[in-house]
């Protein structure tokens, strides 16, 4: 019994150091996408955000849309291009992009992806005892899916995350800096995408192509 509460106190001093992440889910869209038929190609992340942050974004999504897509869904990096370079596609792609696409692969469907640090004055740990003014941390991702036979987007969804502290906040102990918020808004948006998904599929391992 005593150390239930002994738990109990600490949990609750934890949660009553938290800063807590505020989370914007924006569409410009329906929300349900359906994977039971055509041919995805999912992009690498267009964005300016370090390396590990992007890799780990890039792998989140791919893997989540094989799951949703099984082997009709493809990573960018497996793929050989005649007349299109991957490392110039960017988040919009533009009627002329899509044209080629459609001009010059069997791909249905392309997903792009960007994300962007917007605030990063919050660190994930605050010391406490340390004076605080007021900041914040915010981050967004976007996923967007293209049609390329219509040559137009049909879906794009953007997770807005942020966490703020104000003067006076000076016994928060956890908060979220920029970097970690990122990894928050992939998981939100994609948990989201999963939810309204109209159907899901098997996953299976793709060969190079």
């Amino acid at each position: 019994m005593r150390n239930r509460i002994v738990l109990f106190v600490f949990v609750s001093m934890i949660l009553g150091a938290c800063a807590t992440p505020h989370y914007i889910h924006l569409y410009e869209s329906p929300k349900s996408l359906d994977f039971s038929e055509g041919k995805w190609l999912v992009t690498n992340l267009d964005s300016k955000i370090p390396y590990m942050y992007r890799e780990s974004l890039n792998r989140d999504l791919l893997a989540c849309l094989q799951k949703l897509g099984g082997d009709s869904v493809y990573s960018i990096e497996n793929v050989r291009f005649k007349y299109i370079n991957p490392s110039k596609l960017t988040f919009e792609l533009n009627p002329q992009v899509l044209k080629i696409f459609k001009e010059s692969t069997d791909f249905d469907y392309v997903v792009t992806a960007t994300a962007r640090k917007v605030r990063d004055e919050v660190p994930d740990l605050v010391y406490p005892g340390n004076s605080v003014y007021y900041q914040k941390s915010e981050s967004e991702v976007s996923i967007a899916v293209y049609d390329v036979a219509d040559g137009a987007r049909i879906y794009y969804q953007q997770v807005i995350a942020s966490v703020t502290l104000d003067q006076g906040d000076e016994e928060v102990v956890f908060a979220r800096s920029a970097g970690t918020l990122l990894r928050n808004a992939m998981k939100k948006a994609l948990k989201d995408l999963k939810k309204n998904a109209r159907v899901i599929r098997k996953k299976n391992n793709h060969a190079t192509r």
